[in-house]
């Protein structure tokens, strides 16, 4: 029936090879049959998309705290109607409550009369005028908001370095490390900088002294 429709009949089909999968991809399983021709529908957009995404989901978060905090700027506590200022306070009070305490909206109205003259342009700049000035007693609230707004993780870069550093601890050679041992390990790997200011003839003295079982008579 082949030579009669004129179907080919020396067609090899092969297995399809399977592409490693990691367990952080977000892609899909992919097949190793990849040509010139569907390179741009099977990995070219998929993957602008997926960067696409990422983004968009990472910047909506950035924007989300952007918006919590923006009352706390300089500009907007100058510029910003008395009502809006109690309105964010609040709001901000709410989410923060068992950092940051109701005193906030008075200090803020009170703090607005004092920077008016201050050429200041981020929350850093107010918080360094608060304490360069001694007021940290008289404006702790805003100060600690201030310090909330400082110390937010801008990225995820340290949870992201401390996964890699995991992977070439904790290989088959190490397999039956316990827990603690592998936390400080990953420490002092991560934190590379400080660990070379160690002196290792200290810490052997150290070690060499708190596991001595000579006694002196």
């Amino acid at each position: 029936m082949c030579k009669k429709w004129g179907v080919p009949l020396d067609v090899v089909q092969t297995r399809q090879r399977l592409a490693t999968k990691y367990f952080d991809e977000v892609d899909g399983d992919r097949r190793l049959n990849i040509t010139e021709s569907n390179f741009k529908i099977k990995i070219f957009l998929p993957l602008i998309d997926t960067v696409l995404n990422q983004l968009r989901v990472r910047f909506e978060s950035l924007k989300e705290v952007c918006d919590v905090f923006e009352f706390l700027k300089p500009e907007s506590i100058i510029k910003s109607k008395e009502s809006k200022i109690i309105k964010s306070c609040y709001d901000f009070v709410l989410l923060y409550k068992s950092d940051v305490g109701s005193e906030l909206v008075s200090q803020i109205l009170s703090l607005k009369e004092i920077i008016v003259n201050n050429n200041l342009k981020s929350i850093r700049d107010l918080a360094i005028f608060i304490v360069q000035h001694d007021f940290s007693t008289s404006y702790s609230e805003v100060l600690a908001a201030c310090i909330l707004f400082l110390t937010l993780p801008v990225t995820v870069a340290t949870a992201e370095r401390s996964f890699s550093k995991l992977k070439l601890i904790k290989n088959y050679l190490r397999n039956s490390m316990g827990q603690t041992r592998l936390s400080n390990i990953a420490v002092l790997n991560i934190e590379q900088h400080r660990t070379a200011e160690l002196s290792l003839d200290n810490i052997i003295s150290q070690f060499s002294n708190l596991k001595a079982r000579r006694m002196k008579f």
